[in-house]
């Protein structure tokens, strides 16, 4: 611990929470830390106790937690650093009406590797709570990896609170205070840069989360179902779907004509859609049945 706490640290992100950092060891291995400053978790057992059960998920779509460091004036938890960015990231878009560089087959790739993520987490009676396009890496073979999970609770101390604005400390001990810093989307925890404004009417801060989260109520894993489904619809589409274009195609549009839903597909892929378009239809109608308003409709 005492070697990464005095590694070359670069900033790859920041939200009111927190600061994303890529350390690099000696021998070259990267992990990405993060610091979580004085807010959050007050006790080092309630700390503790937080990140191991946060580490004990252990899947091939989940980022894997590699340890923790408390001090007195900041608090680190340490992942393993997944080199190809994020879902969000500027190298995947491409100019024009597709925010996406990526073939047909890779968005199926990344699209069934969150779903099972997720299924995995439900599983163990879980919910993210948080899933959008920066919270979804990207490793060297585009596998989605899956992360945040769990930092709520590691911010706020509970699983249903509000995150606490992140404070800077005067300290010149605070991991990265004097390293050598550059920004990078790599593992940016802003919102997502192509995501385009909801037009619902609520007060949600993201088209990613579900209307009814807003409520103060228990997490539900229908929360994450309709993440799932708005991101899967960007994937297919090139974009994110207002509020009222998911209502009106989750009200019979999607069966009265194909070839209109399919001219919802992104025109990067479309070539490649021309001979899978019953599979095209099936995920269409999947996103659009997850991305329900009415969350009785969401599939489980």
């Amino acid at each position: 611990m005492e070697t990464l706490l005095k590694a070359p640290a670069y900033m790859l992100g920041a939200s009111g929470a927190s600061i994303v950092y890529k350390a690099v060891l000696e021998d070259g291995t990267a992990f990405a830390v993060r610091r979580i400053g004085e807010s959050g978790v007050e006790r080092l057992r309630d700390f503790e106790s937080q990140v191991r059960l946060i580490a004990k998920l252990r899947h091939p779509n989940l980022v894997r937690v590699r340890g923790f460091y408390w001090g007195d004036d900041e608090k680190l938890v340490i992942y393993d650093y997944v080199s190809n960015g994020s879902l969000a990231s500027s190298s995947y878009r491409k100019p024009g009406s597709s925010p996406f560089h990526l073939p047909l087959e890779v968005r199926f790739k990344i699209a069934r590797g969150v779903a099972r993520g997720l299924a995995f987490i439900h599983d163990k009676k879980n919910v993210h709570g948080n899933i959008k396009p920066t919270n979804i890496l990207l490793n060297s073979e585009m596998d989605p990896i899956i992360s945040d999970f769990g930092l709520d609770r590691l911010v706020s101390g509970s699983s249903n609170s509000n995150s606490n604005s992140y404070k800077s400390s005067n300290s010149g001990r605070n991991f990265g205070s004097q390293r050598s810093i550059s920004t990078s989307h790599e593992l940016s925890i802003t919102t997502s840069p192509y995501a385009t404004p909801s037009s619902s009417t609520t007060s949600s801060t993201s088209p990613y989360q579900a209307p009814e989260s807003l409520k103060n109520i228990k997490s539900n894993p229908k929360w994450d179902v309709y993440s799932f489904g708005v991101i899967l619809l960007e994937l297919l589409t090139g974009r994110v779907l207002s509020d009222r274009e998911v209502s009106q195609w989750n009200t019979g549009l999607m069966a009265e004509d194909k070839n209109r839903v399919l001219r919802l597909v992104d025109m990067a892929i479309r070539a490649d859609v021309e001979a899978r378009e019953d599979v095209m239809l099936a995920c269409l109608k999947l996103g659009f049945s997850c991305a329900s308003f009415a969350p009785q409709k969401n599939p489980p």
